[in-house]
C-alpha cells in the first residue's frame, strides 16, 4: 500500500510499473478519481471507481428518556404508596373480599361495597386492582372497629393509603400509641381529635 501526497496524476506520470501490475486508487474525492481516469488510460488501461458503502451512523434517540422520569411531586406520591404498603405488611396484611364476607357472617358483596363507600370499612387497592381490606381494622371477634367512619370523616383526606398510614403509625398526639389501638380501646374521641389535628401546624 502506498500513500501519495500532492497531485497523484503527476506522480503516476513519472512512475514505472512492471507489466501486468494492477492499481487500486482509494480516494474520497470523486473528481480526483475522474481526473486520474482521464490521465492514465493510455498507461494503465481502465481505472474503475469503486463506491464506498454507506456507514450507518448511530442516531440519537428522538425521545429523551429523561422526559419519562417522574418529577419530585410524582415520586413523593409513589414513595407514599410504598410506605403505606409497608405499613399494611407490618400491621398484619389484608383480607380479600371472600375472607371479609366470612368474618362478617356472610354479608353480601353489595353490603360490603356500601360500607366502603360510606367510610365504615377501609379498603385499599390490592393485586390486579382488586380491593383488599386491612386486617388491623377488625377486632378479635371479627367485627369492624367502632368509630372508623367518624375518624375517617375527621381526617383531611379520604385517600385510603393515607388513612391506613394514620391508623397504623404511632402518633405523638396519642402519647406514641397507634390510633387503631386507641380505637380498639374504645377511646374514639381521642382518635377523632388527633385526626382533626393531623397536618395542622403545631399539631
Amino acid at each position: 500500500m502506498m500513500t501519495v501526497e500532492g497531485d497523484p496524476v503527476a506522480f503516476l506520470q513519472g512512475f514505472e510499473l512492471p507489466a501486468g501490475t494492477k492499481i487500486a486508487i482509494v480516494s474520497k474525492n470523486s473528481e480526483l478519481v475522474r481526473k486520474i481516469q482521464r490521465a492514465s488510460t493510455t498507461r494503465f488501461g481502465t481505472v474503475r471507481e469503486v463506491a464506498a458503502r454507506h456507514v450507518h451512523k448511530v442516531r440519537t434517540p428522538v425521545v429523551n428518556s429523561d422526559a419519562f422520569k417522574p418529577d419530585a411531586r410524582s415520586q413523593a406520591l409513589l414513595d407514599g404508596v410504598r410506605i403505606a404498603q409497608e405499613d399494611l405488611h407490618q400491621a398484619g396484611g389484608a383480607y380479600d373480599l371472600e375472607q371479609v364476607r366470612t368474618l362478617m357472617q356472610g354479608v353480601s358483596r353489595q353490603a360490603i361495597d356500601k360500607r366502603v363507600q360510606e367510610g365504615s370499612l377501609l379498603a385499599v387497592p390490592g393485586p390486579s386492582n382488586r380491593r383488599s381490606y386491612p386486617t388491623l381494622q377488625f377486632t378479635r371477634n371479627g367485627a369492624v372497629v367502632a368509630g372508623l367512619k367518624t375518624v375517617r370523616d375527621a381526617l383531611p383526606t379520604s385517600n385510603p393509603w393515607t388513612v391506613l398510614n394514620f391508623l397504623a403509625q404511632p402518633d405523638h398526639r396519642l402519647d406514641g400509641r397507634r390510633p387503631i389501638d386507641v380505637l380498639k380501646e374504645g377511646n374514639i374521641d381521642l382518635v377523632v381529635d388527633a385526626a382533626r389535628r393531623m397536618g395542622t401546624q403545631g399539631a
